[in-house]
């Protein structure tokens, strides 16, 4: 074979390169859109895997559960004598684990006397001892105002027993602490109360530099 037929038959190779890379990308799309069809992602109820859910039902903190409880919309978190384990959650036995889901979802907390609901949270952060969960502490989304924030925690914390009297001394505190902050973080706390069995207690903190307010929800058995 001269130089000019080795050149053009190269040629005619490498223009089919482009066209099997091309083909090979649409292949995987294709596959990747069957996958998702089949997925519980798209199921209207999904059902959960061994590493999604707990037998009793309580939702778990692998990958593929918090995905699972992110497409489901909520959280079950109990915190009552018989509670399963942390390693049958997927925690640590000693520790404390950051959740953040695709999207906020519902939290329910199954206390002692009765079920803590939460509504919308974007971060749970769960400490865990002696392989049992020890506290569960729960951030919402908030427009960056600490007056929505407050508002927010009023009404939960209505719920949960504190009176009017706890919730003007937070008000007092948050519009002091802001006056005399500088820019700097400040924070305001609703004590220990005991609800339905569990321990809860709620805290509105403030970063003006990095534009941040969360309203914290903890609870503990």
């Amino acid at each position: 074979m001269d130089a000019t037929r080795r050149r053009h038959t190269r040629r005619r190779i490498l223009s089919w390169i482009p066209i099997s890379v091309v083909a090979l990308i649409c292949a995987g799309f294709v596959v990747g859109a069957v996958t998702m069809q089949d997925s519980w992602w798209t199921d209207p109820e999904p059902t959960a895997a061994a590493d999604q859910r707990t037998p009793k039902g309580m939702s778990m903190f692998t990958g593929t559960g918090v995905d699972y409880l992110s497409r489901e919309g909520f959280v079950r978190i109990e915190l009552r004598d018989g509670a399963e384990t942390a390693t049958m959650l997927g925690l640590d036995a000693d520790g404390t684990r950051t959740i953040t889901p695709i999207v906020p979802v519902d939290t329910l907390v199954l206390a002692e006397d009765g079920v803590l609901d939460l509504g919308l949270v974007r971060e749970i952060v769960i400490e865990t001892t002696d392989d049992a969960v020890s506290a569960v502490h729960l951030r919402t989304d908030n427009d960056g105002a600490w007056t929505g924030a407050y508002a927010e925690v009023a009404t939960v914390a209505t719920d949960w027993g504190y009176t009017d009297a706890d919730l003007a001394t937070m008000r007092d505190t948050l519009t002091d602490r802001a006056q005399d902050s500088h820019g700097d973080p400040y924070a305001a706390t609703l004590d220990d109360r005991t609800h339905l069995g569990a321990t809860v207690s709620a805290e509105i903190a403030v970063d003006q530099r990095a534009a941040s307010v969360t309203a914290t929800f903890t609870i503990r058995p």
